[in-house]
């Protein structure tokens, strides 16, 4: 199985609408690419300072291509919205889920 991993690093200054993009970004995205995304709020590290990651978001995939062949429909929709929740810049990588 392959996965999307969608990360927003935690910076200074940063803002983050998790209602925004729970209720609009996420089924969004969930309407595209036809899947469950999981959305992970970051709390705290371990040592109990502030979490590396704002959010982390797993998308599951067929394949990058067929992912791919979503982005290049419709990836202007998807980038222009995120303006709409944060000004974050997201990391966005492949996977492949092992266990």
């Amino acid at each position: 199985m392959q996965c999307v991993t969608v990360v927003y690093p935690n910076k200074a200054n940063s803002k983050f609408d998790f209602d925004y993009y729970m209720k609009k970004h996420i089924p969004l995205v969930e309407g595209l690419v036809g899947k469950s995304i999981e959305v992970r709020r970051g709390m705290s590290s371990v040592t109990g300072s502030p979490a590396a990651f704002v959010c982390v978001a797993a998308i599951p995939i067929d394949s990058m291509a067929a992912f791919q062949a979503v982005l290049a429909q419709h990836g202007t929709e998807i980038l222009a919205d995120i303006p709409n929740y944060t000004n974050i810049e997201p990391l966005i990588q492949f996977d492949e889920v092992l266990a």
